[in-house]
């Protein structure tokens, strides 16, 4: 028997063993249960926003894992919470992590809450993910080893004040730090010890108050992908540890203070992508190295004192699209093949001093948005190939030494935002194709050899905003058709020979803020309708025009704008210390009068022939009925009919006083 108990014992223990763990699971469920509920109420309490009537127990019940941004595990603990951009505003409550224990994940970015770092968030000891970017929150941040989880850390675009949370340095599973816009932080130093998250691979860090030099334990830092600290006061030079980092994809360093030479080992990182390095105090010539990165996309130095020539190996890349190389001191020619083994999208090489032939194939590729090479000693003609940009956006080759004839076919480019191809040698006249260039805003080209007429095409180029054709050889009318364009507010036409009267539809430019017509050979009247204009530059000095000055002009205080105008008077006595105007000849009063007369006098005309009219009419009826009535009874009636005497006028004497 004693065996049989014994079974049956155990049978019962085991039974009861269970049932308590089931009593101790259902509690702790229900005490999680409890913890979680506790959490919405909170969040519900310490912030507004239409987006939490999705939490909203009293219809949905505590089914939370199925609540908009919440996830859990399979026990149904809540471990994300991710409510980025929900538009909420508040204050973010601290104490959230005592209500969910279990939490990994953390987005609350992009919303309106106020006040400081919810200290409380340290607690979160399993937390591997937390964003609390571009909310804006002030004040200092805790220390944050207790987050030795923690994998992700984002708090960009914040207004955190005090010393950098060196802390960080002990995060040693971190794969992404950022602290993007964070400009309020006081001066602080990358440490050198911050090569112990050997596990990062993004480090971004910009605009956020670093100083002093880069460490070169960096260098150690291989697994990193992304290395950006751009918009600091970092200085000294860079180190050349940086090319060890053989995983790197993309560095940016532009908006510092770093002299010396761009280090050659940067061209050891045969991964780079993305590499801008500029507005700095570099010295020296470009790594021929760099020029040579296999997978290179995007090389921008900018603004940055480089010397010496581009290197011929920048034409062999077959990966790069965009190449800045502005605001520099380089010399020497522009490697011709540059283009044809890659797809550019953008060039800008202006404010240098490159000389030589515009390099032909740059726009092989077919995508090539913007083409910047304005301020630089170019030579020789625009390239035929150069029509081909169909793509183009910025056309700019401003301030150079070309010469010879515009391509007709750049001004059809259809996407085509900015042609700028002025203070050149350019001769010829200007394309009519512009009548194609839709997308077309602004067409600079001042000071060339341009001669012929203005094409009345223009008008055609339906979005322009500005024309400059000054200081060119230009004659002919200035077209009608240019009062076309509604939106255009810049018209420059000095320093030509334009030969005809100023178009009355110039008062048509209703956006017009700037109107110089000056230089020219333009003759005939001010018509009184452009005085409605009154943009606020004007000038038609140096010009054949005459007659009076509209009042309106003279009443802005534009007197100065008419000076260099013999044939010009004002109409009334002027105490003005500007250009002299004599007042105008009574035969010009008299002209505005006479005008005014000949209207009446018209009006006149015709109320008098119409009375004259009636009246002989009504008189020729009197006149049968008299003669009727004779006829019946003439011995009764004796009518004495008086002749009617015809009155007569003539203009001089309406207009004797």
């Amino acid at each position: 028997m004693f065996p049989m108990d014994f079974k049956g014992l155990f049978f019962l223990l085991l039974l009861s063993a269970a049932y308590n763990n089931s009593n101790n699971y259902n509690s702790c469920r229900a005490a999680t249960v409890h913890s979680q509920s506790q959490f919405f109420t909170l969040m519900k309490k310490s912030l507004s926003g239409n987006s939490l009537t999705n939490w909203d127990i009293a219809t949905r019940g505590n089914t939370f894992c199925n609540y908009t941004g919440i996830s859990c595990d399979e026990q149904e603990n809540i471990v994300q919470v991710d409510i980025s951009g929900w538009s909420l505003y508040g204050k973010f409550p601290e104490q959230i992590c005592s209500y969910l224990p279990e939490l990994r994940v953390l987005l609350v970015g992009h919303n309106n809450f106020h006040g400081e770092f919810p200290r409380g968030i340290i607690n979160c000891t399993f937390l591997e993910n937390l964003n609390m970017s571009s909310i804006y929150f002030t004040g200092s941040l805790p220390d944050f080893s207790p987050l030795k989880s923690l994998k992700i850390l984002d708090l960009s675009y914040n207004l955190f004040s005090g010393d950098f949370p060196m802390s960080i340095t002990n995060l040693t599973n971190l794969e992404l730090l950022t602290f993007n816009e964070n400009g309020e932080f006081n001066f602080w130093q990358l440490p050198g010890n911050i090569s112990r998250l050997n596990k990062l691979k993004f480090m971004v860090l910009t605009s956020c108050m670093l100083h002093g030099e880069i460490p070169p334990s960096v260098g150690n830092m291989t697994s990193l992908i992304d290395l950006e600290l751009s918009g600091n006061y970092i200085s000294g030079k860079i180190p050349k540890q940086l090319g060890l980092l053989e995983n790197l994809q993309l560095l940016e360093l532009y908006y510092n203070e770093f002299i010396g030479e761009i280090p050659e080992e940067i061209g050891n990182l045969t991964q780079l992508r993305d590499l801008d390095l500029s507005v700095n105090n570099f010295s020296g010539k470009i790594p021929v190295s760099i020029c040579r990165l296999p997978n290179l996309q995007v090389f921008q130095v900018y603004n940055s004192s480089l010397t010496g020539e581009i290197p011929a190996a920048i034409a062999n890349s077959t990966t790069l699209n965009t190449l800045s190389l502005y605001g520099n001191f380089l010399t020497g020619e522009v490697p011709q093949n540059l283009g044809r083994s890659s797809v550019l999208v953008g060039v800008d090489l202006s404010e240098n001093n490159l000389s030589g032939q515009l390099p032909e194939g740059l726009c092989s590729g077919g995508k090539l948005d913007y083409l910047l090479l304005l301020e630089n000693m170019f030579s020789g003609e625009i390239p035929q190939s150069y029509a081909e940009c169909k793509s183009i956006i910025r056309f700019r080759i401003s301030s150079n030494n070309l010469e010879g004839k515009i391509p007709e076919e750049i001004f059809s480019l259809p996407h085509a935002s900015i042609i700028d191809v002025a203070y050149n040698h350019l001769s010829g006249s200007i394309p009519r194709g512009i009548q194609n260039a839709k997308n077309l805003s602004e067409v600079l080209m001042q000071g060339n050899r341009l001669s012929g007429v203005i094409p009345s095409e223009t008008s055609l180029a339906i979005n322009l905003v500005k024309i400059d054709l000054s200081s060119n050889l230009l004659s002919g009318p200035i077209p009608s058709e240019i009062g076309n364009l509604k939106w255009l507010n810049i018209l420059m036409l000095q320093d030509n020979r334009l030969n005809s009267t100023i178009p009355e539809s110039l008062s048509l430019l209703k956006s017009l803020n700037l109107l110089d017509l000056s230089s020219n050979q333009l003759t005939g009247n001010i018509s009184d309708s452009l005085s409605e204009l009154l943009p606020n530059s004007l000038n038609f000095s140096n010009n054949q025009l005459s007659g009076p000055i509209p009042v309106s002009f003279i009443k802005g205080g534009l007197l100065e704008s008419f000076s260099g105008n013999p044939g010009l008077c004002v109409p009334v006595y002027i105490d003005s210390s500007g250009p002299y105007f004599p007042i105008c000849s009574q035969a010009y009063n008299r002209k505005e009068i006479n005008s005014i007369w000949l209207i009446v006098i018209s009006v006149g005309i015709v109320i008098i022939g119409t009375i004259l009219f009636l009246k002989r009419w009504f008189t020729k009826d009197k006149e049968i009925m008299e003669n009727d009535e004779n006829t019946i009874s003439s011995s009764f009636f004796s009518y004495d009919v008086k002749s009617f005497h015809r009155l007569s006028f003539d203009q001089r004497e309406i207009m004797r006083p």
